[in-house]
Order: C-alpha cells, then sequence, then structure tokens
C-alpha cells in the first residue's frame, strides 16, 4: 500500500473536515436545479410527442396491468434534465472537464440505446452491446482505470497482505469491472422500472445516499477534481427523478421507458465507478455506494434465481420481480411502491454508514445484511419453485404498440 493512500485513510478516519457542508453543498446545487426544471418542463412535451408518434406501453393485464396505454419517451425529458446538469459541470469546473464530457457522451449513448429500444425494440445483445460501448467511453475518459486496486489495496490493508498487480493486469480487471458495473447497474434500474413511480423514486433515493457520500469525502477536500463531478451526477440524478416522479406517480401519465430507467442504472454505475477512480480511494466507499444502490440489485438477483429455479430464460419477462409478488400478495400498486421507497431509504442509510465505521466493520455489517436478505427471502418463499403451468403473467403474444414497443418488462 502507498504512504499517500495509507496516510489518506488516517486522514479520513481521524481528522476534522477541512471545509463546512455549505461550502461543499450551494456551489453545486445550480446543478440540481437545472435537471429539476429542464426535466419537469420537458415531460409534458415528451407526453405529447409520445402520443403524436403512437409510442405507447399497451396493458396486457399480466405484466403490464395498467388499465389504458400509456405514452412512452418520458426518459428523453429525464436525459435533457440530466444533461443540462452535466453541461453545467463543464463550464463551471474546468477540473473536472474532461470527466463531465465522458459522462454527458456515455450517457447520451445510454439514452439514446433506450430510445431506440422504446419505439422499435431491439434484440438484448444490442443493447448489451451498447452498454459495453458506454463503459468503454468511461474508461477513455481515465475513469476507473485502476478500480480494482481499490479492492487490492483495501484487501491488502484488512488481511495485511502486500498483493502487488502488473500495471496491464490492474487495467485489464479494471476495464472488466467498469463494464460489470454499467451493464449490472442498467439493467438493474431498467427492471425495476416495473410500477408506477417506483424507479423513479427509488433512484431519488438512491441519488441522496450517492450524495452523502460524495459530500462526506469533499468536506475533506480530497479531490478538486473529482469532488464536483460526483456531487452534480448525484444531484443530476436527484434532479431528474424528482421532475418526472409527479407525471409518474400512479396512477402514471407517462413511462420513462428504457431511456430514462438505463441513464438512472448507468448514473448509478458511474457514481460507484468515479469513488474508485483517484488516488487514495477507499473500499468502504465503494462498498458503501454499493449499498445504497442494494435494492434494484436485489430485486434483480430475486428474478434471476427465481427464473433458474423454475427452468425459465434470465431474460424472460415474468412476475418474478420483489415488486411484483408484493402486488401478488395483496398489496396495491402505491402500497408496494411505498414500500420499496421505504427499503431504499433502509439501504440508502446502512450505505452511508461508511462514512462513520471503519472498512472492517463495513464489511462485516454488509455481508450481515445480505445474508440477512437472502434468509428473509427464502423464509417469505420468494424464490420457490413453481408447479408446473403455473401463471408467471408472461405475455405469450408479444403484443406491440402501433409505435413498434414489445411489451415486455418495462
Amino acid at each position: 500500500m502507498s504512504s499517500e493512500f495509507a496516510g489518506l485513510m488516517l486522514l479520513l478516519g481521524q481528522s476534522r473536515p477541512v471545509l463546512e457542508l455549505h461550502d461543499v453543498l450551494w456551489p453545486h446545487v445550480l446543478g440540481f436545479l437545472i435537471a429539476l426544471w429542464v426535466t419537469t418542463a420537458f415531460t409534458p412535451i415528451a407526453r405529447k410527442i409520445a402520443a403524436a408518434g403512437h409510442v405507447y406501453d399497451l396493458p396486457d393485464g399480466g405484466l403490464k396491468p395498467h388499465e389504458q396505454p400509456v405514452p412512452y419517451l418520458g426518459g428523453l425529458a429525464m436525459f435533457l434534465g440530466w444533461a443540462g446538469a452535466m453541461v453545467y459541470g463543464i463550464a463551471a469546473y474546468p477540473g473536472g472537464r474532461g470527466w463531465f464530457v465522458g459522462l454527458l457522451i456515455a450517457g447520451a449513448i445510454m439514452t439514446a440505446l433506450g430510445l431506440v429500444d422504446d419505439v422499435w425494440s431491439i434484440r438484448p445483445r444490442v443493447k448489451l452491446l451498447g452498454q459495453v460501448v458506454a463503459a468503454g467511453v468511461l474508461l477513455a475518459f481515465g475513469m476507473g482505470t485502476r478500480l480494482i486496486m481499490v479492492f487490492v489495496d483495501g484487501g491488502n490493508w484488512l488481511l495485511g497482505t502486500s498483493i502487488v498487480l502488473p500495471e496491464w493486469l490492474v487495467l485489464g480487471l479494471s476495464g472488466v469491472a467498469v463494464v460489470a458495473l454499467v451493464i449490472a447497474f442498467s439493467n438493474a434500474m431498467n427492471l425495476i422500472d416495473g410500477l408506477d413511480g417506483l424507479c423513479s423514486g427509488v433512484s431519488a433515493i438512491i441519488s441522496l445516499g450517492l450524495a452523502g457520500i460524495a459530500l462526506h469525502w469533499a468536506l475533506y477536500s480530497v479531490s478538486v477534481t473529482g469532488d464536483p463531478v460526483r456531487i452534480v451526477l448525484a444531484l443530476a440524478i436527484l434532479g431528474a427523478s424528482l421532475g418526472f416522479l409527479p407525471y409518474n406517480f400512479n396512477p402514471a401519465k407517462i413511462f420513462m421507458g428504457d431511456a430514462g430507467s438505463m441513464l438512472l442504472g448507468f448514473s448509478a454505475a458511474a457514481m460507484v465507478i468515479l469513488f474508485g477512480t483517484e488516488e487514495g480511494s477507499i473500499l468502504r466507499w465503494i462498498l458503501g455506494a454499493l449499498m445504497v444502490c442494494a435494492l434494484p440489485l436485489f430485486d434483480t438477483t430475486l428474478a434471476v434465481v427465481r427464473r433458474l429455479r423454475n427452468r425459465r430464460p434470465i431474460m424472460a419477462g415474468d412476475r418474478s420481480h420483489f415488486y411484483d409478488q408484493l402486488v401478488d400478495r395483496g398489496l396495491s400498486v402505491r402500497q408496494t411502491v411505498l414500500v420499496c421507497y421505504a427499503l431504499a431509504v433502509l439501504f440508502a442509510a446502512l450505505g452511508c454508514l461508511a462514512i462513520y465505521i471503519r472498512t472492517r466493520y463495513a464489511a462485516i455489517v454488509y455481508v450481515g445484511v445480505v445474508i440477512a436478505i437472502a434468509v428473509a427471502v427464502v423464509a417469505a418463499g420468494m424464490v420457490r419453485k413453481l408447479p408446473p403451468g403455473a401463471d408467471t403473467g408472461v405475455d405469450s403474444s408479444k403484443r406491440r404498440g402501433r409505435g413498434g414497443r414489445q411489451i415486455h418488462d418495462r
């Protein structure tokens, strides 16, 4: 472990902040306001465009239980607000300009990919390829190129080892990690977008947790390059989510579609990556950020495990998601969404524990949380094997809207 890294860990663990909260928060609030205002203003316009182009999500009585066709393209308005915050960052913080540009390009790729899928529907492998390209853009702009060393240095610190990796292996493993995070988060957020107001509300809560960690790090003035980027990105997610939520809460007037959900998932992944990008990045920040984002990751894991247990294709839509099972057990859509909000708040609070406890204790707490969730899920029968011929809620007709939108997990 480098002396600089060890010194920074000592600083963050024992010293007092060198800045006040208002010093690191208020200069970035304009980015939040831009994302909020632009998204709020353009969502009704996106709804009119979707209606004019007949880009609807059609009800099917199974995976799509809403009563009337609902327009898509809300993700386009969210991107405009999010992009406005990135442009503000480019103009206001020259030190982080390269990262802001990289985020803007990669976010545009994710949004365009989702938008094409919303309107015409594309093959999963094409979507996967686009996500890999977006991750490659982050790497090309220097984000996450040494991400794996955070885990190596953290492991050395915890275990008292002195593992050293050759530079080529560091770059290769870091690249794999960045790609894996972008793919996992983008699809997890896409899959949790299954009930009115669920994805946008959960994303807002996640962004608050990520902002809390980023602001705490900035209190120590660790990086004039990274601190503004992390804070503005977190506030951009928050502004876009809150600007869209009033139009999306039950009963929804518009859906964000893949364009919005994949942008939000990508942004959350980028936050995790940025926590591990600079010299001195600490493992507990990444562990905390992953816990903040635990709800969509848990929901996706649950769905995949249940599909595997029932010998169903992983990519096949069904009602195996956590929120679907709550609805099937008698909760209303609003009640289910509020339960998920409460869980998201709990995970965000647990993630922010990384601010106050040492890495070894954070790792123990988070492993314990994962074990507790697994036990609770099994005890509740959420991964049980279904009897042959059981209704999974899948619409085998694969109906499409007039705009060509295939009906599957929103």
